[in-house]
């Protein structure tokens, strides 16, 4: 029988500590988790772009490869070991931590599986051209579709994460003042109904400078079938890109003005982190 002074000493040891850094492209995750390294000592940092930059990894510019090899290996293996980390990721989708579909099959959930470690969540929020444009003017740049995806998923999930973390899910947004004239341009055509419309007309005025780096790109020339394949595959993509777009003109007026109630300064965070990894 297992008594009761074991439960009471169970539930009276220190817990380990995940601190989950989340946001879109762009964001400015990586600035923040460098500012909070020295609340946070002894916390490994998990992220999937150690795989992406590194050219001797074999999933090296992969980054769907890498964030699986976080997902499925890095994170459970620092789990497993009783590590207190930061992890670095978009958290675009809640099922993964709190249980649902994700990949196609119902997951228990991360979090709901280790009830022995206490989480706080650090939501980067960046204004949607914010993103967009930081993303393209970086070494590493994300295909357009996926940057405005990814945003759409992390922060029309605020809510979720605000029920389920409670007080220990909180919100920062960097600077962005040098964005001034975009993010007017980007909030007049959300108003008028024109977002798709502008965002063409920007990526317009110069395509290679909005261009994704990943993956690999051959020089060898495509059979009939093998460009009609490519073709098609271009086309699908230019539809979801467009429902992509719609979505964010219909969301990002309620996601924008609700941010407001959660986002901390940068020295109101370090303070919640150093307390929390005490």
């Amino acid at each position: 029988m297992i008594k009761l002074i074991d439960i009471l000493k169970e539930a009276m040891a220190p817990k380990d500590k995940m601190i989950i850094m989340a946001g879109g492209a762009g964001s400015g995750k990586s600035t923040l988790i460098n500012k909070i390294k020295s609340s946070t000592p002894g916390f490994e940092i998990i992220n999937p772009d150690k795989y992406v930059e590194d050219k001797d990894s074999p999933i090296y510019n992969n980054l769907m490869q890498a964030s699986m090899q976080v997902d499925d290996k890095d994170v459970p293996d620092a789990l497993a070991n009783h590590k207190s980390f930061i992890w670095d990721t978009t958290a675009s989708n809640a099922n993964k931590l709190f249980g649902g579909l994700y990949r196609r099959k119902e997951v228990p959930g991360l979090i709901n599986q280790h009830p022995d470690y206490d989480v706080m969540m650090i939501m980067v929020y960046a204004h949607p051209i914010v993103s967009f444009l930081r993303n393209f003017k970086r070494e590493r740049k994300v295909p357009k579709m996926a940057v405005l995806s990814t945003w759409n998923s992390v922060y029309g999930s605020i809510d979720t994460y605000k029920a389920k973390l409670g007080d220990n899910f909180i919100m920062y947004q960097a600077p962005d003042e040098e964005f001034a004239k975009e993010i007017s341009g980007f909030n007049s055509a959300v108003k008028a109904g024109k977002l798709y419309d502008w965002f063409n007309d920007l990526t317009d005025q110069d395509q290679d400078a909005f261009k994704s780096t990943l993956g690999t790109k051959s020089t060898e020339p495509l059979s009939p079938d093998e460009q009609a394949k490519k073709d098609k595959a271009k086309e699908k993509q230019s539809e979801v890109y467009k429902q992509q777009v719609e979505q964010m003109e219909r969301e990002f007026s309620n996601i924008d003005n609700k941010i407001k109630n959660y986002v901390l300064t940068e020295q109101e965070i370090i303070s919640k982190v150093k307390t929390f990894a005490q």
